[in-house]
Protein backbone atom coordinates (compact mmCIF):
# COMPACT_ATOMS: atom_id res chain seq x y z
CA UNK A 1 0.00 0.00 0.00
CA UNK A 2 1.81 3.37 -1.43
CA UNK A 3 2.45 6.40 1.45
CA UNK A 4 -1.02 8.99 0.95
CA UNK A 5 1.14 12.65 1.30
CA UNK A 6 -0.63 15.02 2.84
CA UNK A 7 0.93 18.49 1.72
CA UNK A 8 -2.46 20.10 3.05
CA UNK A 9 -0.89 20.31 6.77
CA UNK A 10 2.14 22.71 5.71
CA UNK A 11 -0.51 24.98 4.64
CA UNK A 12 -2.96 24.63 7.77
CA UNK A 13 0.09 24.98 10.21
CA UNK A 14 2.02 27.53 7.99
CA UNK A 15 1.95 30.02 11.12
CA UNK A 16 4.42 27.58 13.05
CA UNK A 17 6.78 27.61 9.79
CA UNK A 18 6.64 31.28 9.67
CA UNK A 19 7.47 31.36 13.64
CA UNK A 20 10.52 28.91 13.14
CA UNK A 21 11.68 31.07 10.10
CA UNK A 22 11.78 34.42 11.71
CA UNK A 23 13.59 32.54 14.72
CA UNK A 24 15.94 31.32 12.41
CA UNK A 25 16.91 34.38 10.31
CA UNK A 26 17.12 35.99 13.77
CA UNK A 27 19.96 33.76 14.85
CA UNK A 28 21.55 33.72 11.52
CA UNK A 29 21.70 37.42 11.26
CA UNK A 30 23.34 38.26 15.36
CA UNK A 31 25.85 35.73 15.19
CA UNK A 32 26.60 36.43 11.81
CA UNK A 33 27.62 39.90 13.00
CA UNK A 34 29.33 38.65 16.08
CA UNK A 35 31.42 36.27 13.56
CA UNK A 36 32.39 39.41 11.69
CA UNK A 37 33.36 41.17 14.48
CA UNK A 38 35.42 38.64 15.83
CA UNK A 39 36.57 37.71 12.71
CA UNK A 40 37.96 41.06 11.49
CA UNK A 41 40.02 41.22 14.75
CA UNK A 42 41.19 38.29 15.02
CA UNK A 43 42.15 37.62 11.54
CA UNK A 44 44.11 41.19 11.64
CA UNK A 45 45.23 39.98 14.51
CA UNK A 46 47.04 36.94 13.18
CA UNK A 47 49.05 39.09 11.31
CA UNK A 48 50.52 41.36 13.92
CA UNK A 49 53.89 41.23 14.66
CA UNK A 50 53.12 40.44 18.42
CA UNK A 51 53.97 36.57 18.89
CA UNK A 52 51.85 36.64 21.81
CA UNK A 53 49.16 38.25 20.01
CA UNK A 54 49.71 35.57 16.99
CA UNK A 55 49.68 32.26 19.62
CA UNK A 56 46.68 33.40 21.66
CA UNK A 57 44.62 34.14 18.32
CA UNK A 58 45.86 30.85 16.50
CA UNK A 59 44.79 28.67 19.54
CA UNK A 60 41.17 30.55 19.34
CA UNK A 61 40.86 29.39 15.92
CA UNK A 62 42.22 25.60 15.44
CA UNK A 63 40.29 25.08 18.89
CA UNK A 64 37.13 26.40 17.18
CA UNK A 65 37.83 24.39 13.75
CA UNK A 66 39.19 21.35 15.93
CA UNK A 67 35.60 20.95 17.65
CA UNK A 68 32.08 20.71 16.51
CA UNK A 69 29.83 23.56 16.61
CA UNK A 70 27.11 21.11 18.35
CA UNK A 71 29.40 20.90 21.37
CA UNK A 72 30.10 24.44 21.33
CA UNK A 73 26.63 25.27 22.02
CA UNK A 74 26.17 22.49 24.00
CA UNK A 75 29.04 23.52 26.41
CA UNK A 76 27.96 26.69 26.26
CA UNK A 77 24.29 26.31 27.62
CA UNK A 78 25.35 23.30 30.00
CA UNK A 79 29.23 23.60 31.37
CA UNK A 80 29.00 28.05 31.39
CA UNK A 81 26.40 28.17 33.87
CA UNK A 82 28.74 25.89 36.11
CA UNK A 83 31.79 27.65 36.04
CA UNK A 84 30.48 30.89 36.37
CA UNK A 85 27.25 31.07 38.59
CA UNK A 86 25.64 32.77 34.95
CA UNK A 87 22.65 30.89 33.18
CA UNK A 88 22.47 32.39 29.43
CA UNK A 89 18.97 31.52 27.92
CA UNK A 90 18.95 28.96 25.25
CA UNK A 91 18.55 31.81 22.35
CA UNK A 92 21.55 33.65 23.75
CA UNK A 93 23.64 30.57 23.75
CA UNK A 94 23.06 29.38 20.32
CA UNK A 95 23.72 33.52 19.48
CA UNK A 96 27.09 33.39 20.92
CA UNK A 97 27.91 29.97 19.86
CA UNK A 98 27.22 30.36 16.72
CA UNK A 99 28.94 33.72 16.69
CA UNK A 100 32.20 32.53 18.13
CA UNK A 101 32.13 29.34 15.84
CA UNK A 102 31.82 31.27 12.91
CA UNK A 103 34.37 34.01 13.79
CA UNK A 104 36.85 31.70 13.30
CA UNK A 105 36.48 30.42 9.82
CA UNK A 106 35.77 34.36 8.87
CA UNK A 107 38.94 35.54 10.55
CA UNK A 108 40.77 32.61 8.25
CA UNK A 109 38.82 34.38 5.50
CA UNK A 110 40.03 37.75 6.62
CA UNK A 111 43.62 36.65 6.35
CA UNK A 112 43.67 34.85 3.00
CA UNK A 113 42.39 38.25 1.91
CA UNK A 114 45.14 40.41 3.79
CA UNK A 115 47.66 37.88 2.00
CA UNK A 116 46.16 37.93 -1.66
CA UNK A 117 46.84 41.81 -1.33
CA UNK A 118 50.47 42.47 -2.97
CA UNK A 119 52.82 42.90 -0.09
CA UNK A 120 54.95 45.51 -2.30
CA UNK A 121 51.85 47.46 -1.27
CA UNK A 122 52.46 47.41 3.05
CA UNK A 123 56.32 48.25 1.68
CA UNK A 124 54.96 51.30 -0.05
CA UNK A 125 52.89 52.16 2.64
CA UNK A 126 56.03 51.77 5.58
CA UNK A 127 58.00 54.10 3.04
CA UNK A 128 56.03 56.75 3.13
CA UNK A 129 55.70 56.55 6.74
CA UNK A 130 52.66 54.77 7.40
CA UNK A 131 52.29 51.98 10.53
CA UNK A 132 50.81 48.33 10.19
CA UNK A 133 47.44 48.69 11.14
CA UNK A 134 47.31 52.45 9.40
CA UNK A 135 48.36 50.39 6.16
CA UNK A 136 45.60 48.01 6.72
CA UNK A 137 42.88 50.03 7.43
CA UNK A 138 43.75 52.54 4.37
CA UNK A 139 45.70 50.22 2.12
CA UNK A 140 45.00 46.20 2.41
CA UNK A 141 41.36 45.80 3.85
CA UNK A 142 40.04 48.18 0.98
CA UNK A 143 41.33 46.08 -1.70
CA UNK A 144 41.57 42.61 0.43
CA UNK A 145 37.38 43.56 0.84
CA UNK A 146 36.89 42.65 -2.31
CA UNK A 147 38.52 39.08 -2.27
CA UNK A 148 36.91 38.12 1.26
CA UNK A 149 32.98 38.87 0.01
CA UNK A 150 32.48 35.67 -2.05
CA UNK A 151 33.65 33.10 0.92
CA UNK A 152 31.72 35.80 3.45
CA UNK A 153 28.57 35.05 1.38
CA UNK A 154 29.32 31.43 1.43
CA UNK A 155 30.26 31.39 5.70
CA UNK A 156 26.65 33.25 5.97
CA UNK A 157 24.40 30.15 4.00
CA UNK A 158 26.91 27.74 6.25
CA UNK A 159 25.14 29.42 9.77
CA UNK A 160 21.71 29.62 8.37
CA UNK A 161 22.02 25.79 8.28
CA UNK A 162 24.01 25.54 11.75
CA UNK A 163 21.06 27.32 13.10
CA UNK A 164 19.01 23.89 12.83
CA UNK A 165 21.73 22.44 15.78
CA UNK A 166 19.65 25.19 18.23
CA UNK A 167 17.02 22.51 18.39
CA UNK A 168 19.27 20.35 20.57
CA UNK A 169 18.86 22.87 23.59
CA UNK A 170 15.31 23.72 22.60
CA UNK A 171 15.64 26.88 20.39
CA UNK A 172 12.05 27.26 18.58
CA UNK A 173 13.76 27.36 15.21
CA UNK A 174 12.63 25.62 12.35
CA UNK A 175 13.72 22.51 13.16
CA UNK A 176 12.45 22.84 16.63
CA UNK A 177 9.24 23.83 15.82
CA UNK A 178 8.73 20.81 12.88
CA UNK A 179 9.71 18.21 15.58
CA UNK A 180 6.71 19.76 17.58
CA UNK A 181 4.56 19.49 14.81
CA UNK A 182 5.58 16.05 13.94
CA UNK A 183 4.85 14.72 17.23
CA UNK A 184 1.20 16.86 16.91
CA UNK A 185 0.42 15.57 13.48
CA UNK A 186 2.24 11.99 12.88
CA UNK A 187 3.23 12.94 9.37
CA UNK A 188 6.81 13.41 9.40
CA UNK A 189 8.00 12.62 6.02
CA UNK A 190 5.54 15.61 4.52
CA UNK A 191 7.35 17.99 7.47
CA UNK A 192 10.97 17.12 6.71
CA UNK A 193 10.35 16.86 3.30
CA UNK A 194 8.76 20.31 3.46
CA UNK A 195 11.85 21.95 5.57
CA UNK A 196 14.67 20.19 3.07
CA UNK A 197 12.79 22.48 0.33
CA UNK A 198 12.75 25.41 2.71
CA UNK A 199 16.21 25.78 3.49
CA UNK A 200 17.29 24.71 -0.03
CA UNK A 201 15.29 27.95 -1.07
CA UNK A 202 16.62 30.12 1.49
CA UNK A 203 19.86 28.93 1.61
CA UNK A 204 20.86 27.99 -2.56
CA UNK A 205 20.20 31.89 -3.47
CA UNK A 206 23.56 32.75 -1.23
CA UNK A 207 25.57 30.08 -2.53
CA UNK A 208 24.74 31.11 -6.08
CA UNK A 209 25.41 34.74 -5.19
CA UNK A 210 28.48 33.35 -3.78
CA UNK A 211 29.73 31.25 -7.20
CA UNK A 212 29.00 34.21 -9.67
CA UNK A 213 30.65 37.00 -7.84
CA UNK A 214 33.82 34.41 -7.06
CA UNK A 215 33.91 33.80 -10.58
CA UNK A 216 33.53 37.53 -11.65
CA UNK A 217 36.78 38.10 -9.81
CA UNK A 218 38.38 35.46 -11.54
CA UNK A 219 37.61 37.23 -14.78
CA UNK A 220 38.66 40.74 -13.71
CA UNK A 221 41.79 39.40 -12.00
Amino acid sequence: MGYEWQFAIILEYWPIFARGAITTLQITLLSSAIGLLIGLLVGVSRESSGIFVRSVTSVYVEMIRATPALVQIVWLYYCFPIIFGYQLSAMTSIIIALGIHSGAYVSEIVRAGINAVDTGQFLAAKSIGMNHFTALRRIILPQAGQKMIPPLINEFANLMKLTTLGSMIAVYELLQESNNLIATTYRPLEVYTFLAIFFFIITYPWIWLSQRLERRLKMRA
